[in-house]
């Protein structure tokens, strides 16, 4: 089907700047995101819900895209190298509200602030997990995701080494990917990060611990766009 995100004449997704060069749109966005970044997390944002992820995908992309803040109203898959080039199985978007109020009845019961750190983050990488999975944007969910898993760790009193999940943002995507695949889920790479992310005694120049999963290096990965269904 024709995507309606993007440009009619380039392969670009439609945004503010009307930039039609896929590098410069990067630029532009990385730039604008951190510069929301720093006044989000300066207004202390408090989560309520899962579907606060609306909100912080607004504040970070609301300069790029008219969409921010938005779930997609298309379909979309991505064909990930680490899995063969299959796709993870994104909610259908007719059914994202759905989901996301279903995540909000499995997690945000809980008494979070009672449990011991492992289950804490036990707990915390299945959220996260589930949240990722519904894919709820058309692009920016993975930098959505992390953000709100940094504004949630802060909230119940852990640490989080954001700059780890950075410099390692190609290992923490792949990890999601197969955290997300169903009964086939494989979660301890999500968790192992996760589980650094909090600790303060993660040497951020090492590298052998994020390289690979499996037989697959994270060298070998280039991020690009979903593409419509």
């Amino acid at each position: 089907m024709k995507d309606p995100y993007i440009c009619q004449d380039s392969d670009v997704l439609i945004n503010k700047a009307n930039i039609r060069d896929k590098d410069k749109l990067d630029e532009y966005e990385n730039r604008m995101t951190n510069l929301a970044l720093i006044s989000l997390i300066k207004d202390s944002f408090k989560l309520h819900t899962s579907q606060d992820v609306f909100k912080i995908h607004l504040i970070l992309f609301e300069n790029v895209y008219e969409w921010a803040g938005k779930p997609r109203h298309i379909d979309i898959y991505k064909d990930e190298p680490i899995i063969n080039n299959m796709s993870v199985e994104y909610t259908k978007y007719k059914k994202i509200i759905e989901k996301m109020n279903n995540i909000d009845h499995k997690y945000f019961n809980q008494d979070w602030e009672y449990l011991k750190k492992e289950d804490f983050i036990y707990l915390f990488t299945r959220l996260i997990t589930d949240i990722w999975k519904v894919h709820p944007f058309r692009e920016g969910n993975t930098r959505t995701v992390s953000i709100f898993a940094f504004l949630f760790l802060k909230q119940y009193g852990y640490d989080f080494n954001a700059e780890l999940i950075s410099r390692h943002a190609k290992y923490f995507r792949n990890a999601l990917v197969m955290a997300s695949l169903g009964q086939y889920a494989e979660y301890q790479y999500l968790q192992n990060i996760l589980i650094d992310a909090v600790s303060n005694k993660v040497d951020l120049d090492r590298k052998d611990s994020y390289d690979r999963i499996k037989d697959y290096h994270m060298d070998q990965y280039k991020y690009a766009y979903h593409k419509a269904k």
